[in-house]
Formats: C-alpha cells, sequence, structure tokens
C-alpha cells in the first residue's frame, strides 16, 4: 500500500462523513503526509510526551492504554482501520499525551502534524461539519463506556464488549480485555468459566 492510496482512503474517511466535502476539497490543501509501519508492540505515541500527531490507520489495530503510577495497566479503547488515531488533548493544547497508543497488530498508516492539518481545514466547511461528526460519534462511544463502567455488571460489560467487538475477540488478550472492562484477568476467567 502506498501514499496515494491511503490518501484515497483517508479522504474518504471524512469525505464519507457528509455530502458537503469531496476528495476535490482536500487535495486542493496539498497536505504534506508521511507513510508509516508500525509492528505490533511498537508505540504511536507513549504517555507522558509529546504527541502533536494525528495517525490514519489503513490497516491494523490498536488500543488507547495508560499506566498508574502503581503500575496498573488500563485499556480506554480500541481502534481499527480505516480510522484515526491520536490525542486530541496532547494535539490542541501542545501537552504531553496522557496515555499510550500500543499497536496489537501491525499498523500501516499515514501521519499528520495535527496543527498544520487542522489550519488548513478550518477553511473548509465541509471538512468541518465532517470533523464535527466524527467529534459527536467520539462523544456518544464516550458516554456509553462511561454509564456500562458505572452501571453495569462486570458480566454484562464482558458480554457486551464481544457484541459490540466481535472482530476483537481472537484478537486481544484476556488480560487486554480485562483491563477494558475494569476487572482482573481471574475474574474475567471466572466470568467466562459461568458463562459456559
Amino acid at each position: 500500500m502506498h501514499i496515494p492510496s491511503q490518501m484515497a482512503d483517508f479522504i474518504a474517511f471524512f469525505s464519507g462523513r457528509t455530502d458537503g466535502f469531496d476528495a476535490a476539497d482536500f487535495e486542493k490543501f496539498g497536505l504534506q503526509v508521511e507513510h508509516k509501519h508500525f509492528k505490533k508492540g511498537e508505540f504511536l505515541i507513549r504517555q507522558g510526551d509529546p504527541a502533536p500527531k494525528l495517525f490514519f490507520l489503513s490497516t491494523g489495530l490498536v488500543r488507547f492504554m495508560s499506566i498508574s503510577v502503581d503500575g496498573k495497566e488500563f485499556t480506554q479503547s480500541f481502534a481499527t482501520a480505516p480510522g484515526i488515531s491520536g490525542s486530541t488533548r496532547a494535539m490542541t493544547m501542545e501537552t504531553e499525551a496522557l496515555f499510550s497508543i500500543e499497536v496489537l497488530e501491525d499498523v500501516v498508516c499515514l501521519q499528520i502534524d495535527w496543527k498544520i492539518f487542522i489550519e488548513k481545514m478550518q477553511a473548509e466547511p465541509g471538512f468541518l461539519q465532517a470533523y464535527n461528526g466524527l467529534l459527536e460519534w467520539m462523544f456518544i462511544k464516550k458516554e456509553e463506556r462511561e454509564y456500562s463502567l458505572l452501571q453495569q455488571s462486570a458480566e454484562q460489560r464482558y458480554l457486551n464488549f464481544i457484541h459490540n467487538n466481535p472482530q476483537l475477540q481472537d484478537k486481544v488478550s484476556l488480560k487486554i480485555i480485562a483491563s477494558y472492562i475494569g476487572i482482573t484477568a481471574i475474574a474475567l476467567s471466572r466470568i467466562r468459566k459461568q458463562l459456559k
């Protein structure tokens, strides 16, 4: 996969979210992008480091994760291709990332400087409409996750994870699934035995 085809996928990702934005609009900005390949176990960004880049995943799977001061690992979310990854806070505030993005399956992506990207795109109403739609979707997912962690049992959270993410069930370790639903791997093992 090379940059022209990746760029076409990137454009399709955004233009598919609105009728007011298409490839011709996007191409006139002449964005500079870097073609990147990350292997399983590597990181797109690391917790505590500056993270000024936006990543468009053409292939692969990543998880957003953080480690507490006492060394406990938390999985916050996942992103699969085609999709975007990055730290909104770190990019917009030009500060350090509060989490890491770990590669779970080899990633081929475009890496774009956020500041340049958003400055160019702000002149395009169709893009802003598409971007607002993406932000709405992200906020909805965040609300649903918070509700799940606060209101649902561990068993229900596990069942919801399996139902909502069937493509991840065989790709993600039970330890990671447990950290995502907020329990220990031992507790998850008990739940899986009870469900059988």
